[in-house]
């Protein structure tokens, strides 16, 4: 069972109590508050948006991400930072007055990108090397970084593992309208055993020698009662997500997973081989990278309906280019501990393939660590074509990038397709990107929470 009985319970209780009035105690009828935009699902106080702009995207083909045939000369209404309606111009009742419109005569209206392993903080220039880091650093790269994404049509990431609180304070930032940037979703510290991955003396790569100190990106957990604790430490410091790390036993996945899922809390895992298997076996939801997996190993996860996150250009780099700047050389991990196997494109593909075979739901993510100033948004383009080359069509790469990127987000309700009620993030391109998905390179407009935030 992926989230306990009692969670669901909790949840649908809720989900009921949103939908319908409750009867006052004097005969009134009140509404029960929304929600945070998010998978936490905080209530909120009720929001009269009837004032919010409104604005208007007109005779663009619409592709809305829900399967439907694509719309020819559609309409879109957006009010505040919700869909108010999307389809043919013949059936969408036009506001008057809209504060905007933008005609998409010729072009392609789809849904916002979204990009599941993103991690927002990471390193960026040639020289970062004479450079102490720190939190503050980590919050300056994080906002260059949102601003970079978010003019290539990439809406919502989720960042699995960042130090300390610098993500939340980034999300709140970006909810705020104090900066431009995708929606975040963030998963805390990653969990890891002591002296596994994220925990190791050198640096993976590179061999250089690492301070023992703990840098605020790692909970060091041991024992499945520690790993129960950590999990609560990441729900307290406001996480949307659990992520854990591999290496662990089968006791430690188990209690971490069991407890994430007991509040509601979906959990993923970079992850390879055996660890995997353990994982998927506990319920895991999700599992980050293609590392070490066999055919076996597939077929247990897609019995257990656990997704996948290839993040494939992340490895790709690896053994092809490296990253100079770093001192990372190509060809693979070096003088790890904890990925003591190669890395190999090819078996990678075969098993994306696997995955997709056996009916898996497959997401779209990056993982690029270094040179993220140059290699973003490029490389989420190169992952859709990877996808692509695991046998995935134009049409089902585009889905995994919007759609079941949302799904496996568990923000399907809000996110990933364009459709009343959703949250309002739209990108308009020059190109069919079902004929061609890297059409999606062709951006015109990105419209993110309701307000254009790129425009030709």
């Amino acid at each position: 069972m992926r989230i306990s009985t009692c969670a669901l319970a909790l949840m649908a209780s809720l989900g009921a109590c949103i939908a319908a009035p409750v009867a006052g105690a004097q005969g009134s009828s009140m509404t029960v508050p929304r929600t945070s935009d998010d998978p936490r699902r905080v209530p909120l106080p009720p929001l009269d948006d009837s004032a919010a702009p409104v604005l208007v995207i007109r005779n663009g083909t619409l592709i809305d991400g829900t399967r439907a045939a694509p719309v020819r000369s559609a309409t879109l209404v957006v009010r505040g930072d919700r869909i108010v309606e999307a389809g043919p111009a013949s059936r969408v009742r036009v506001p008057p007055a809209p504060d905007r419109e933008i005609d998409a005569r010729g072009m392609y209206v789809v849904p916002g990108l979204i990009d599941l392993h993103m991690h927002l903080d990471q390193q960026r220039g040639d020289d970062y090397g004479r450079y102490r880091d720190s939190d503050a650093a980590a919050a300056i790269r994080a906002t260059l970084l949102a601003r970079q994404l978010i003019e290539a049509g990439i809406t919502s990431i989720r960042s699995p593992g960042s130090r300390n609180d610098v993500l939340v304070r980034v999300k709140e930032a970006i909810e705020r309208r104090f900066i431009d940037g995708p929606r975040v979703f963030w998963s805390g510290q990653m969990i890891i055993s002591r002296a596994g991955h994220g925990d190791e003396i050198v640096g993976t790569a590179t061999g250089r020698a690492r301070s023992l100190e703990n840098t605020g990106r790692y909970r060091v957990a041991t024992g499945p009662t520690d790993w129960r604790l950590a999990v609560r430490e990441q729900i307290r410091q406001e996480a949307d997500w659990i992520k854990l790390t591999a290496p662990f036993t089968r006791e430690e996945a188990e209690a971490a997973i069991d407890e994430a899922h007991e509040h509601g809390f979906r959990v993923t895992a970079d992850s390879f081989g055996k660890y995997t298997q353990w994982a998927a076996e506990a319920g895991i939801d999700c599992i980050e990278h293609p590392l070490n997996l066999s055919r076996e190993i597939i077929a247990v996860m897609a019995r257990n309906k656990t997704d996948i996150v290839p993040t494939l250009v992340a490895f790709y780099n690896v053994q092809y280019q490296g990253y100079p700047p770093a001192g990372i050389p190509a060809g693979g991990f070096f003088y790890t501990m904890s990925r003591r196997f190669p890395v190999d494109h090819a078996q990678h593909l075969q098993a994306v393939r696997w995955a997709h075979e056996a009916g898996m739901r497959i997401g779209v993510g990056t993982d690029v660590p270094f040179e993220v100033e140059k290699r973003y948004p490029k490389d989420y383009y190169i992952e859709l074509g990877f996808l692509k080359d695991a046998g995935l069509s134009d049409a089902q790469v585009l889905a995994a990038a919007t759609r079941v990127n949302a799904e496996i987000l568990g923000m399907e309700d809000k996110l990933g397709t364009l459709e009343a009620g959703k949250l309002a993030d739209v990108l308009i391109v020059g190109a069919d990107p079902l004929a061609d998905v890297q059409n999606l390179r062709h951006v015109r407009y990105v419209i993110a929470d309701g307000r254009v935030v790129r425009a030709p």
